[in-house]
């Protein structure tokens, strides 16, 4: 079983409240999972959200939208991706951010098809800097032993609030990564409002909300090239940066 596991919550400390954000009357949740639903190679999706008083609102949702959920720690992240994956009992599990709305099925069947050939226990196209990154498309997929491992094994704070930074780290299981096209090479995840009204000028760009994957994002900037002005000055994964700056053994 493949399973997809989404983080969500709406405390996000420079855009409060992003995941529920709407373009064309849909929130960035709902147009994410509509982007990935046409996979061939995703058994489930499931959202991992906090047990937080505000995020009861995302709970909402879900159960609105006939999305399953789960609910689960607001810091220990990872601990919140093993206790939603340990109720499907899966073999392999993909991690999706809600940040990242122009996630697209081709990209992720495209990981987890490479993660398959691979037997590799990681892969991923991205979050690995330089040479590996695809902002806004990030896939990752690894075993649920690894998961597993890594929930038991894992004593850094930074490796409890980011998923996979002991799976990438250890040294205990083996990684690799290909991007999906080596072209890409944006911030198009949404953290801060101008992340939102860049993707947002993105969308507005095509007909419908889903018919359009990555190849045709690239093609777009191209013509396009002050969507990238908007949000020029944001920063690529600036919050596992902070984690390391402020890392210590919990």
């Amino acid at each position: 079983m493949n399973l997809v596991i989404i983080q969500a919550r709406m405390g996000s400390s420079r855009l409060p409240g992003k995941v529920l954000k709407k373009i064309k009357g849909y929130t960035l949740l709902e147009i994410q999972q509509m982007r990935i639903k046409p996979s061939q190679l995703v058994d489930q999706i499931v959202i991992a959200t906090t047990t937080n008083p505000e995020d009861d609102v995302i709970a909402t949702f879900c159960l609105e939208k006939n999305i399953s959920y789960s609910r689960g720690s607001d810091w220990d992240v990872l601990d919140r991706y093993y206790q939603a994956a340990k109720k499907y009992n899966p073999v392999n599990v993909i991690r999706l951010t809600s940040d990242c709305p122009l996630h697209h099925y081709s990209v992720v069947d495209f990981v987890i098809d490479e993660y398959l050939k691979s037997e590799k226990d990681y892969f991923s196209n991205s979050n690995n800097e330089p040479d590996f990154l695809e902002d806004g498309f990030d896939v990752e997929v690894f075993s649920f032993k690894a998961l597993e491992a890594a929930w038991k094994e894992a004593k850094l704070l930074s490796e409890r609030e980011h998923v996979t930074p002991y799976i990438k780290n250890s040294g205990k299981f083996s990684c690799a990564w290909k991007k999906y096209n080596k072209d890409y090479q944006y911030k198009l995840s949404v953290d801060s409002e101008n992340d939102f009204k860049a993707v947002e000028m993105i969308f507005n760009s095509f007909d419908t909300l889903t018919d359009f994957g990555m190849d045709n994002v690239l093609s777009l900037l191209k013509l396009k090239p002050e969507i990238l002005k908007l949000n020029k000055e944001s920063i690529i994964n600036s919050g596992y940066t902070k984690s390391i700056q402020n890392d210590k053994k919990i």
